[in-house]
């Protein structure tokens, strides 16, 4: 049997899930301004480890704000229960 890792090779995913878990966890969708202020990585980086983890199905699209152009992201509900990994800055 052949098993593949939640986060594949990717090590700023645990970071990235966890401040979704944290600041959306009533269902909002979190803008990518807010993903890159929480964990301090660069809009290119962040936006390459979102896309891996929307892959797996871990996260998805929130839509986008109109006004700001900026893209939001949430967890989906099965995720929403697990507790969040604590992640140093």
């Amino acid at each position: 049997m052949v098993t593949r890792p939640l986060f594949g090779d990717d090590p700023l995913a645990p970071r990235v899930l966890s401040v979704l878990r944290r600041l959306g966890h009533d269902g909002r969708g979190v803008m990518l301004t807010s993903l890159v202020a929480h964990t301090g990585i660069p809009g290119i980086r962040l936006r390459s480890t979102l896309e891996c983890l929307i892959q797996a199905g871990t996260v998805t699209p929130a839509g986008c704000d109109p006004l700001a152009s900026d893209l939001a992201f949430r967890v989906p509900m099965w995720a929403r229960a697990a507790p969040p990994v604590p992640v140093a800055a």
